[in-house]
């Protein structure tokens, strides 16, 4: 026991250059400030001021939803704690604000579900966490942290693992039929068909299928080619292509271009930066992060390898399962939604038509609602493709007859929905009071056949 102890303290506690991380430290805190700069901009923020109703996860039901000012505030710690981390400065406080911003947004809003507003989440997580700001940072500058020249393997492994899961679990969800038809893809692109000077190119009917392999090839593949010293280069160079890519033809804000700067930063050695061919860039860090020989330090509790240790290996354990939760559900989860979130599907299907409610009162008399008096028209559509924020929605509906004095209403969802441009069918059973199903973690039984 004591040698495993030994050799599990020697792997994760093994000092390597902190360039690396100083690296994606400022490249991290940037984008993600950009990210929230853009959705202000950009007009995304209206998605949390203008609702009436906002959807939430099962397990965020208690969560606080801010006034409107509250939003834009959110969004505003969001920038100032990226560019905090970034430039290092209070780095604990600012990487703080920089997580609960961004956690908060992406659980107060259930339609905002992004998968990479998830990993956007996470990583500010390990990076309030792990001692990014030990080099090139203000609080080293300021004298606040001592300048250290390495940090412990394991802040470079977790960000590994996770940027691992991304690309591995993307690949297996695209194990399915449509995926292998070309069904998603042959929809998005031609939606982007008309776009300048690459439209005629995304209209070409080779596109989607080549694309379709292409990616599946991709993202099951390129995690053991980075990590196989051989093929890195040609591996990254398939990265950088992938992701321009999708810069080009959908844009993605700045998910692209974080996804290349986690690949570099965790997957080459952790000196590679001090290694490129810019002189200017060499100086920097020649200047910031003098190369100088650090005595390895083990921790002397034991219990302190083995709770870091715990709390690693429960952390890949939950990124490992949950993403598979959906097998526990029957039906496709693109049809019914189940399981859905948190299992990195990426542009695996689209779905389009309406969703109306009839609300049937006390004295008998029946009146249609549209989702569009209260919501978003994106949170009309993402209302349309899932099963769950259906039902959320009939509960808000019965509340809002309650505050009304009509009590007890019942509340039936008419839905028509087409799934990768099948023939559109009802998502939920319209004769379901819906104001009586409660929400749980198991399966819906008034969520309809795909096929029937």
């Amino acid at each position: 026991m004591r040698a495993v102890l030994r050799r599990l303290t020697a792997f994760l506690f093994r000092p390597i250059d902190i360039a690396w991380l100083v690296v994606f430290r400022i490249g991290a805190g940037v984008l993600l400030a950009l990210e929230q700069a853009g959705s202000l901009a950009l007009g995304y923020s209206r998605e949390y001021t203008e609702p009436r109703f906002h959807f939430s996860y099962l397990f965020t039901q208690w969560l606080p939803v801010p006034s409107p000012a509250g939003m834009y505030g959110l969004h505003l710690l969001a920038i100032l704690g990226g560019i905090g981390v970034a430039v290092g400065w209070r780095y604990r406080f600012s990487a703080a604000v920089l997580w609960l911003a961004y956690t908060w947004l992406f659980l107060v809003e259930q339609t905002r579900y992004i998968n990479h507003f998830y990993l956007y989440c996470l990583v500010a997580g390990w990076l309030f966490f792990i001692p990014a700001h030990q080099a090139a940072s203000a609080d080293v500058r300021a004298g606040r942290v001592r300048y250290a020249p390495s940090v412990p393997n394991w802040t470079r492994l977790v960000l590994l693992f996770q940027l691992s899961v991304v690309y591995l679990y993307a690949g297996v969800a695209k194990l399915n039929t449509d995926w292998l038809t070309n069904s998603p893809l042959a929809l998005w692109l031609q939606a982007k068909s008309t776009r300048p000077v690459i439209g005629p190119l995304l209209a070409q009917p080779w596109l989607p299928p080549a694309m379709s392999y292409a990616g599946l090839a991709f993202d099951l593949l390129v995690v053991p080619a980075l990590l196989w010293r051989r093929s890195r280069p040609w591996a990254f160079g398939a990265a950088t292509f992938f992701h321009l890519s999708n810069v080009a033809i959908f844009g993605l804000g700045t998910f692209p271009w974080f996804s290349l700067l986690m690949t570099a930063a965790v997957f080459f050695p952790p000196s590679w930066p001090r290694h490129l061919g810019i002189r200017s860039v060499r100086q920097w860090f020649e200047q910031r992060l003098p190369s100088t020989s650090a005595p390895v330090t083990l921790p002397s509790q034991p219990a302190h390898t083995w709770g870091l240790a715990a709390v690693l290996a429960s952390y890949a354990l939950i990124q490992l399962l949950v993403p598979l939760r959906h097998f526990l559900y029957p039906g496709s989860v693109h049809w019914t939604e189940e399981g859905h979130h948190f299992a990195w599907h990426m542009m695996l299907r689209t779905k389009a038509g309406s969703v109306s409610y009839r609300v049937r009162c006390p004295d008998g008399h029946v009146e249609v609602v549209q989702p569009a008096t209260y919501l978003t028209p994106r949170q009309c559509h993402k209302l349309l493709a899932q099963p769950d924020a259906i039902l959320q929605f009939a509960h808000f509906l019965a509340a809002e007859y309650a505050r009304r004095g009509i009590t007890p209403v019942a509340v039936y969802a008419d839905s028509w929905v087409q799934l990768n441009h099948r023939a559109p069918r009802p998502i939920v059973r319209p004769d379901v009071d819906l104001a009586m199903q409660p929400r749980t973690l198991g399966h819906y039984a008034w969520i309809t056949d795909e096929h029937n």
